[in-house]
């Protein structure tokens, strides 16, 4: 990989440019810290025993990394490298605790990028919608995946047995890897979605492919954040929106090698780049962002 390009994901993008200066440049304490800010917001009571008040619950659509610890400092003033109770913590899914990674990864000068796709480990046998970070490990030379959601309680009730902080291809799959397998007939699209809405499908490769695409080029969105290219739920792909994603897939599976390419599409590509507008399906309506 070229010297530019990891100088590329080793500095802030629009939703991860922080105030502060870095915390640490090791990731297992960068961790730490996100998972002692950060609680995921559907299971906060099965899970932790706490209910989260509005503020805290409605955090979840919050896009800006420095907004989020801003608002980690209103429920705690303390330092935030001190671990909040869950109680104190501030709402969030998947994609938040990728994000924040990143961002402070970012701030350390480590590259990093967050990577949306599919974990295996929640429902056996299923492709559940997920985020995670990766970053480039400076020991060997290679990006490691990451995953800062599993916390002590997520790997018990989950019962994750693996290594969080070197996940593997099979435990977490990228969109473009699902995709491509699903077009090789290796996976079935119906297994491939949310299980907590019970919504699979195609359509839903699909959108995580242009996220993900989004998101190699540093423009992290929230994963129920809707633009551009795609088709709805009961829809059926036409052959040219198939060869479509076939082409964005090529580029996120092996974006070191396909780098110029996966920038100049998402920047040329009205379809795929985020031009400031979005439906945002949570809330139900069009966003400006």
């Amino acid at each position: 990989m070229e010297r530019a390009e990891l100088a590329y994901y080793a500095t802030a993008g629009r939703f991860t440019q922080l105030d502060e200066g870095a915390v640490s440049s090791d990731v297992r304490e960068i961790v730490a810290l996100v998972q002692g800010l950060l609680v995921y917001d559907a299971v906060a009571q099965p899970f932790y025993g706490v209910e989260l008040s509005a503020v805290q619950a409605e955090a979840i659509h919050e896009r800006d990394s420095a907004r989020l610890l801003a608002l980690a400092r209103t429920l705690d003033p303390r330092p935030l490298d001190q671990p909040r109770v869950p109680a104190h913590r501030v709402g969030a899914r998947c994609h938040a605790y990728s994000r924040l990674t990143v961002a402070l990864l970012r701030g350390a000068g480590v590259p990093a990028r967050a990577r949306c796709g599919f974990g295996t480990y929640f429902r056996p046998g299923w492709f559940e919608d997920h985020w995670i970070a990766e970053y480039r490990d400076s020991n060997d030379g290679c990006w490691r995946m990451v995953d800062a959601q599993l916390d002590d309680t997520w790997r018990k009730m989950i019962g994750f047995t693996g290594d969080q902080f070197a996940l593997t291809a099979t435990e977490f799959v990228t969109a473009g890897h699902a995709w491509q397998a699903w077009r090789r007939g290796e996976v079935d699209a119906d297994r491939c979605g949310l299980s907590a809405i019970n919504e699979h499908g195609a359509f839903w490769i699909a959108g995580n492919l242009r996220l993900d695409l989004a998101s190699l080029n540093k423009v992290e969105m929230l994963p129920w954040d809707v633009w551009g290219a795609g088709w709805s739920p009961g829809e059926q792909p036409s052959d040219e929106q198939l060869h479509f994603f076939d082409t964005v897939a090529t580029l996120t599976v092996d974006p070191d090698a396909h780098f110029a390419e996966l920038r100049a599409r998402y920047d040329t590509d009205d379809t795929l780049r985020m031009n400031g507008t979005v439906f945002n399906v949570l809330h139900g309506c069009t966003e400006t962002v």
